[in-house]
């Protein structure tokens, strides 16, 4: 469980450096206070070992209703290994949990098989500091992109898009190719991140395994 634990937290490291979140305070008890600052998601609650230590739970979502501004003012993300334990917690402390499925994910970055994206399509990477940025382009229109944070050894996948157009050619597996290659030249060793259903089976894919569900909810005062 402490490795998972640790694996949350370098995730929400990355996914910050992704979003541009520099503030995110550690209540060294658990829970990180990240204040993305978006309108309709201004307070993320992070919550480390939610399993072994449901209080965390409990004060998280006391921290989120307190937060005012009505629904959605503030969030809570956990990992879990009992997802149904874990939502019928947060429905009994008055928070509503989103229905999408979501999971953690990770995979040794020297796992994740090379690929080429069919000539027809152009491959662009850019670098912002710590930060991987990586769009495919057709007659120069952006039709898939996705970006990855490098935070140390980790590199923490982000916003991976394929326009539904040209979905199912294999845009999204070069994307995350490069990214992939582009976070290994800069020393990262393992990836990590939340995928989405729409998401799963191209990680699975590529060789990325599951680690926990991951229960996202929001305050509803």
């Amino acid at each position: 469980m402490r490795d998972r634990e640790e694996l949350v937290r370098r995730w929400q490291a990355g996914w910050s450096v992704s979003r541009g979140w520099t503030t995110v305070e550690d209540d060294n008890d658990g829970i990180l206070i990240v204040r993305a600052g978006e309108e309709s998601r201004p307070t993320e609650y992070v919550v480390l070992d939610a399993d072994d230590k449901p209080e965390r739970v409990e004060r998280a979502a006391q921290l989120a209703s307190a937060d005012g501004g009505g629904r959605g003012a503030g969030w809570i993300t956990l990992a879990t290994d009992d997802k149904e334990a874990r939502i019928e917690q947060l429905e009994d402390l008055g928070l509503e949990v989103q229905q999408d499925q979501d999971w953690l994910m990770t995979i040794q970055l020297s796992e994740q098989p090379a690929l080429k994206l069919h000539e027809r399509y152009a491959l662009h990477t850019e670098l912002e500091d710590n930060l991987i940025i990586t769009r495919a382009t057709m007659h120069g229109g952006v039709v898939s992109s996705g970006r990855m944070a490098v935070v140390g050894e980790d590199a923490v996948a982000d916003r991976i898009e394929t326009d539904p157009a040209h979905r199912r050619r294999g845009l999204g597996s070069a994307v995350m190719a490069s990214l992939v290659e582009a976070a290994a030249a800069k020393g990262a060793k393992r990836g990590i991140l939340i995928a989405s259903i729409d998401g799963l089976r191209l990680y699975r894919s590529l060789g990325w395994k599951v680690i926990a569900d991951i229960v996202i909810a929001r305050s509803t005062t």
